[in-house]
């Protein structure tokens, strides 16, 4: 990937929504009426309808076996879809990766959640493609790692889960179609797991040592990750502490960021990062030193984070939706 400014790609997009989402291992953030809730799966299941999408192509680098949809659904509300593309790569060993639906309605300004995931990843696989030395590596959460590959056709050091996964609902109804991690890649997944909740100075120096520089290394990150501490914690990460807060969104766009603001201010000295979720901003603030300087905090986009970044890496790449895809090239 080349360096620079060239990777960075200005759009206007609308700031992410975020009301679907896995996380924390076993729980799902989505909208409730007349607010949005988080809550905890773990001995609940959710509903979902399985079926065959047609296969279009091209959509990724391989040619699609198959492709599963995955609708969930929470007592009768519809929540959210998943799909899941079955394919060999170049060494004929079977994959899968899990991507967003698109809008079916395209080019409408009333994105959903996926559909803004799905316009995303396909950007971002674009520049990624084009710019991306053969020999890269990219560093990122295994099912990011699943869509680096499929959609780019890059070496993604993790694209497998392992058994702590299979704790929430969501990840029980894939595991079926999801090869499982071998002992060795379980091991990448707590190594990964440790770098991205530790302090950032440390993680980037153990990074560089457990890589050297034999082939460009790259990081990559989405806000998704705010969400997916618990399942950090399974595998080995350490506690990560955030005040985070649902903000109801108004007709005045400065009145909504001056509200923000203000409550950044107040519980996290200004160090924020706020998502767009239908009709409310959810807001993230480190709560302690530590958390403030993970390397997950410094690479997502903070306002401190925003400011300087760790020693050791260069931004080559951001997306739109409020900067919600970050790829950063290890300067070895």
């Amino acid at each position: 990937m080349n360096n620079g400014k060239f990777w960075t790609i200005k759009k206007t997009l609308l700031l992410l929504c975020s009301s679907v989402l896995l996380v924390s291992g076993s729980t799902l953030l989505y909208n409730a009426v007349p607010m949005l809730q988080v809550f905890s799966k773990k001995s609940a299941e959710l509903q979902f309808t399985q079926s065959q999408e047609p296969i279009l192509q091209p959509v990724g680098k391989f040619v699609l076996q198959g492709m599963d949809r995955f609708d969930f659904n929470d007592a009768g509300k519809d929540l959210f879809g998943l799909l899941v593309a079955h394919y060999k790569d170049a060494q004929d060993v079977q994959r899968s990766a899990i991507l967003f639906p698109k809008d079916k309605q395209e080019g409408s300004i009333f994105s959903t959640p996926t559909g803004l995931r799905h316009s995303i990843w396909e950007e971002a696989a674009l520049t990624m493609s084009s710019n991306a030395a053969k020999d890269a590596l990219i560093l990122s959460w295994w099912d990011d790692g699943q869509r680096v590959h499929f959609l780019s056709n890059l070496n993604a050091w993790l694209t497998k889960p392992a058994a702590a996964t299979f704790v929430g609902p969501v990840w029980k109804a894939l595991q079926p179609q999801l090869p499982v991690a071998s002992a060795e890649e379980n091991q990448r997944l707590s190594n990964m797991a440790v770098w991205l909740t530790m302090d950032a100075d440390k993680a980037l120096a153990e990074i560089t040592a457990h890589f050297g520089k034999s082939q460009p290394v790259y990081l990559l990150v989405t806000n998704d990750l705010l969400l997916r501490q618990g399942e950090l914690i399974d595998y080995g990460g350490h506690v990560l502490a955030f005040n985070s807060k649902n903000i109801p969104a108004g007709d005045d766009l400065h009145g909504d960021i001056a509200q923000v603001k203000r409550w950044a201010a107040e519980g996290g000295e200004g160090n924020y990062l706020v998502q767009k979720e239908g009709a409310y901003y959810r807001a993230w603030t480190p709560s302690n030193p530590e958390t403030k300087n993970a390397l997950l905090v410094r690479l997502l986009p903070f306002m401190d984070s925003l400011k300087q970044l760790p020693q050791g890496v260069q931004q080559v790449y951001q997306s739109g939706g409020g900067g919600y895809l970050s790829i950063y090239r290890l300067n070895g």
